[in-house]
């Protein structure tokens, strides 16, 4: 009887393990994938800052605007990239960071864009950020230091050489460059986004 078992056994490894271990990856692969989806949190706040040169890793950046808006970090997720690279368009990381920013706005993920002022003005043009006076009162744009304004007088962005924590983490530090920074017209956090640009002035 124990050997009938002990063939059986024998049997069953040799021609079914390979079915077995299948079997059981796909399992894991679904499980992994069904706690993964459980435990993904929504994004409160999604801006990148292009061409910003800083030694302030990003987890700073984040921990302290998570603190100054009050966001439930049980809850939410806060992405501030300060990694990515316009400035030189022809090579194929700036290619890529392009492709990518792109990507984000078209899938309606990215709330604040900031970077040079040249790419500002480029994808300004293409109608990519949001008239600020949709979201700020008058009183409360009069407080920046300095707007950015299309040729139709659109508010579109806010420039950055004078924002307080751009300053303080020396981020746009090339006096002969200019940064702005403004909110993606299709963002889906217009309240955070805000925030965001008023944490960039805060003193």
């Amino acid at each position: 009887m124990q050997g009938d078992w002990k063939k059986k056994l024998e049997y069953f490894w040799m021609y079914y393990k390979i079915p077995l271990f299948a079997a059981l990856f796909v399992l894991a692969a679904a499980g992994y994938f069904l706690y993964t989806k459980a435990t993904e949190k929504e994004y409160a706040l999604n801006a990148m800052l292009l061409d910003v040169h800083t030694d302030v890793a990003e987890g700073i950046l984040e921990e302290e605007f998570v603190v100054y808006a009050g966001i439930d970090t049980k809850k939410y997720d806060v992405l501030i990239a300060t990694s990515l690279l316009l400035a030189d368009g022809t090579s194929n990381y700036a290619m890529a960071c392009q492709s990518r920013f792109y990507g984000l706005v078209g899938a309606g993920e990215l709330d604040v864009g900031m970077m040079l002022e040249e790419n500002f003005a480029s994808f300004a043009g293409a109608d990519a950020f949001l008239d600020l006076r949709e979201v700020f009162t008058e009183e409360e744009l009069a407080a920046f230091p300095e707007l950015y304004r299309d040729s139709g007088g659109r508010v579109l962005g806010v420039y950055g050489d004078e924002l307080a924590k751009i300053r303080e983490i020396d981020g746009y530090a090339d006096p002969d460059t200019r940064s702005v920074a403004g909110i993606i017209y299709n963002s889906r956090h217009m309240e955070t986004a805000k925030q965001f640009l008023l944490y960039l002035s805060e003193e």
